[in-house]
């Protein structure tokens, strides 16, 4: 044997895994989906059609997105984006069909708005919401609203500060102007014990101040539900009552009377606790709430930095508030909704006579519950001004 012999071997031992490296780091993604073949959907709309559902998307078109426009989602030219709509039995047999006809693949992974139209609301949520679990790609962090009418008309809205519908309706679901309910959250809800799903209710209104209006979107209240089924639309004073009674406090306005006056509040934290005890065997609950609040407006001669005002106008405050918790406490026990989840408190609270008494009757035992509110402002910012700026000084006699 040749002495070169003994160490050519290992070397084209060592040569294979090398070249086997190399032709893994060379080769494609086999599945691979380039970004020019999909179409990205930034909302979906689901209606309740005569037969079954109406599925809708909204997808922008890259070509129509370069440069400034006229403002608005298609004014002054080509719209940015287009929208499409099928029918079908199921709200797949729907996406299919709409993607049947479509050329690129419909990709719903950056999805920011589902929204639900009124009449597949009051139908039901449940088969709505178990496409949304069992598709992968779909967002659970894509927020949800219910919209007044057809949610296929809504995304046709037309509002002049964003490109797109859902630009604004994302906007508008994550500010302060309404409490923010994501896919997820109305997942969990619906398949959970003792308690009903929460989700905003939109609408599109004509704005005024020019010669053509334009058509903006709002929040005008909460869609509750009662049996994963629409049961009804809080506004008002409900609609601020469920925000001391969901988990994260949102910021919003309150406006009292004072005396012949009135004073606006702008309430920037807020927290509140629910405890349930029984009473000769019925169900009470204690609501106890707790605010900080800064004034904003005031049209009356106060002066505000004396302290017996100041908790006049705390007065009034709490109680604008406990009205407010109190009306939400009628739509549980009139609607059998239960919005705050007191239910699945009890339960936690009474775990046996949950399973045994309560539980399985909950939507009528719901009905008979009943609930003490206390309330507690403390307004701790008057602003820079000790009186209206614009009240006009008595001269001296």
């Amino acid at each position: 044997m040749k002495p070169g012999n003994n160490t050519s071997k290992p070397r084209r031992s060592m040569m294979l895994p090398a070249v086997l490296v190399a032709a893994v780091l060379v080769t494609g993604c086999w599945d691979r989906t380039e970004v020019n073949d999909i179409a990205i959907v930034l909302a979906s709309g689901i209606d309740k059609e005569k037969d079954g559902y109406r599925v809708s998307i909204l997808v922008p078109l890259p070509g129509n997105m370069g440069g400034a426009t006229g403002g608005g989602g298609g004014s002054g030219g080509n719209r940015p984006y287009t929208i499409d709509s099928e029918t079908g039995r199921t709200v797949r047999e729907a996406y299919t069909k709409l993607q049947s006809r479509l050329s690129r693949r419909l990709f719903s992974g950056h999805r920011k708005v589902l929204l639900i139209g009124e009449e597949a609301a009051k139908d039901g949520l449940t088969e709505i919401m178990d496409i949304a679990g069992r598709v992968a790609e779909n967002r659970l962090t894509s927020y949800i609203a219910v919209s007044k009418g057809k949610a296929y008309e809504l995304l046709n809205a037309a509002p002049k500060l964003e490109r797109f519908s859902t630009e604004a309706l994302r906007e508008l679901l994550k500010s302060d102007a309404a409490i923010s309910i994501q896919v997820k959250d109305v997942a969990l809800e619906l398949s959970g014990e003792g308690q009903d799903t929460l989700l905003p209710y939109v609408e599109a209104v004509k704005t005024e101040g020019n010669n053509k209006p334009n058509e903006e979107l709002q929040i005008s209240g909460y869609v509750y539900t009662s049996g994963g089924k629409m049961a009804g639309i809080a506004k008002g004073d409900a609609a601020n009552g469920i925000r001391w009674l969901k988990k994260s406090f949102k910021p919003y306005l309150e406006t009292v009377s004072v005396g012949d006056s009135f004073a606006s509040v702008t309430i920037r934290r807020g927290k509140s606790s629910i405890k349930p005890y029984l009473v000769d065997g019925s169900i009470h609950y204690k609501i106890k709430a707790q605010g900080e609040g800064t004034i904003i407006e005031a049209s009356d001669s106060r002066e505000y930095e004396e302290r017996q005002n100041v908790e006049l106008l705390e007065r009034q405050l709490e109680k604008k508030i406990t009205n407010d918790i109190s009306a939400v406490g009628d739509i549980i026990r009139k609607k059998r909704s239960d919005i705050p989840g007191l239910g699945a408190l009890l339960g936690r609270t009474y775990p046996s006579r949950w399973r045994e008494e309560w539980g399985p009757d909950w939507p009528d035992a719901i009905g008979r519950i009943q609930l003490r509110v206390q309330v507690d402002v403390n307004v701790n910012r008057t602003g820079m001004f000790s009186k209206n700026v614009g009240a006009k000084e008595q001269p001296d006699e």
